[in-house]
């Protein structure tokens, strides 16, 4: 397989650099395949370049819509999520060229009045969002596409090199002829990947009860086995 720089640079070759245009370019494949690592080394080295994500749109949305719920003394139900709302959500975001040149978008609605940037990594990591998260996503999938779409072509528009990344059927929407798949050498790295993922994380949980005592070496590796036990006595 190759590192991310090789693919990073293996891209640039092909794009060739250009500080008078924009560009959008898709970077798609199955999680794992190093698809963000790639887009950091990207926006290194390509001019006027930035990320975009999805995510912080979904969240944004799921987070206008609680705000609603409280803010009308009601509890957020999936059915909730009626044509009319959602068309209210999407059109509290608004998509604005910053003083500095840069793009953000700004929640606009429900008592809110905040860039995403501002809120990316606090009130839009609230437990509270990320438990209606999918279903807001779920229900709001056009919404998001319509509007990543119209960001990454004004951002394009406006000599940007915009990166996007994630899995090709969430990605097909965007227009574009710049787009890489990105793939792995030995599939089965994928599900080793996400198996060792499990891992830590099951054994992470199992020392968050005592965190003031750093667990020892031997410790962590009981614990280790007697997950990858359990593990494998599931399958």
């Amino acid at each position: 397989g190759k590192s991310a720089a090789v693919v990073a640079a293996e891209i640039v070759g092909h794009l060739g650099f250009s500080h008078d245009r924009g560009r959008i370019i898709v970077l798609q494949g199955l999680s794992g395949t190093g698809k963000g690592t790639t887009v950091s080394k990207l926006e290194k080295v390509l001019p006027r370049a930035t990320s975009w994500s999805n995510g912080n749109i979904f969240r944004a949305l799921t987070c206008l819509m609680l705000e609603n719920c409280q803010r009308s003394g009601t509890e957020f139900l999936p059915e909730m999520l009626t044509p009319e709302i959602c068309a209210q959500l999407v059109s509290s975001l608004v998509f604005e060229q910053l003083e500095d040149g840069g793009f953000d978008t700004r929640i606009k609605g429900f008592g809110l009045n905040v860039l995403v940037s501002q809120v990316a990594n606090s009130l839009l990591k609230e437990p509270r969002i990320g438990k209606a998260l999918p279903t807001v996503a779920r229900a709001m999938q056009g919404e998001v596409i319509a509007f990543a779409s119209a960001a990454a072509e004004a951002m394009c528009a406006d000599g940007m090199n915009v990166l996007v990344e994630g899995r090709a059927q969430t990605l097909s929407f965007i227009r574009t002829p710049h787009r890489f798949e990105l793939t792995l050498s030995e599939p089965k790295l994928i599900g080793q990947r996400r198996a060792a993922q499990r891992l830590m994380a099951a054994v992470l949980k199992a020392f968050e009860q005592d965190a003031a005592a750093e667990p020892s070496a031997e410790a962590m590796h009981a614990a280790l086995r007697a997950e990858l036990k359990r593990m494998t006595s599931a399958v």
